[in-house]
């Protein structure tokens, strides 16, 4: 038990340094000007795209419960309430835990056969992160102008998966034995969901940084919003991403427009949106299960 201890101060320190940073960053390009709202003028169509946004919020996360629940039925039934409480629940705890322990957390405690459910976690994250990563290479070499073409994106990929099975060879039978049951057209499901739920959450950054940036290039921004995706997904840091995500989106589009605040705000509500509201609602259910 003493070994763990340390560790876990480690991964709290390292997550509260990074945010700190950010936030120190953020702040100092505010005083140096280089972003500023004192003559922002918000864009005609915020208040019906915030709505849109909004409605495509609960979608992003209904589809979530949606691939959660697929992903657990043939071991477990869940009902869409413990799905919510999974998945909400689990978005809360990631505001204190590391590396979204949260997540695990709540999505395993009350399960029956832990194994199987971590398993079942395992294959929704290693799916979105393929998705994450693919898109992050394409944002870095985009920020980094290195020459990357289709084959050495398809060898890459490759050597993901190649690394990604032999970690499956790897593992514990207990773990192995849900993929053994896992059906292929429920497989199919769940990675038709993820593709679904990351062009969900894809296309509301689109909006919004065109609502703001009418004169960005398609191209710069689905490569922005690649690299900060993978920037969230690969560094630990507190407040659900908050400073961090804005950091990455700083660093990406500072050489390409020249009012950074038109880039630093759809971040932000965007993190708001996905990100802060749903935290509420799932601490409002992790709230009702203490008071039962």
């Amino acid at each position: 038990m003493e070994l763990r201890k340390p560790r876990r101060w480690v991964w709290i320190l390292l997550k509260t340094s990074v945010t700190v940073l950010c936030f120190y960053f953020l702040t100092s390009q505010f005083q140096n000007k280089n972003v500023s709202f004192s003559n922002f003028e918000f864009p005609s169509l915020l208040a019906p795209i915030l709505v849109l946004q909004f409605f495509m919020m609960v979608l992003n996360w209904s589809l979530e419960l949606l691939r959660w629940k697929i992903s657990l039925d043939f071991v477990e039934r869940i009902s869409w309430k413990q799905a919510a409480i999974d998945v909400l629940g689990g978005l809360t705890m990631n505001w204190i835990l590391p590396f979204t322990a949260g997540d695990y957390l709540t999505r395993i405690l009350s399960k029956r056969d832990k194994y199987k459910t971590t398993s079942a976690i395992l294959l929704n994250r290693t799916i979105m992160f393929s998705l994450t990563f693919a898109l992050g290479i394409f944002g870095m070499v985009s920020l980094l102008h290195i020459k990357f073409d289709a084959a050495s994106m398809i060898v890459l990929m490759g050597i993901v998966i190649l690394v990604l099975v032999l970690i499956v060879k790897m593992t514990s039978e207990k773990f192995l034995s849900y993929f053994k049951e896992l059906d292929r057209s429920i497989l199919t499901k769940i990675i038709g969901i993820s593709v679904g739920r990351y062009l969900v959450f894809f296309l509301q950054f689109i909006i919004l940084l065109r609502l703001f940036n009418g004169g960005l290039l398609l191209k710069d921004i689905i490569a922005g919003i690649g690299w900060i995706f993978f920037v969230r997904t690969s560094i630990p840091s507190l407040l659900g991403g908050l400073g961090l995500r804005e950091t990455s989106a700083f660093f990406y589009f500072q050489p390409l427009i020249s009012d950074m605040s038109t880039v630093i705000l759809p971040v932000f509500l965007l993190w708001v949106l996905n990100t802060a509201i749903p935290s509420i609602f799932g601490a409002l259910l992790l709230w009702k299960i203490k008071e039962m």
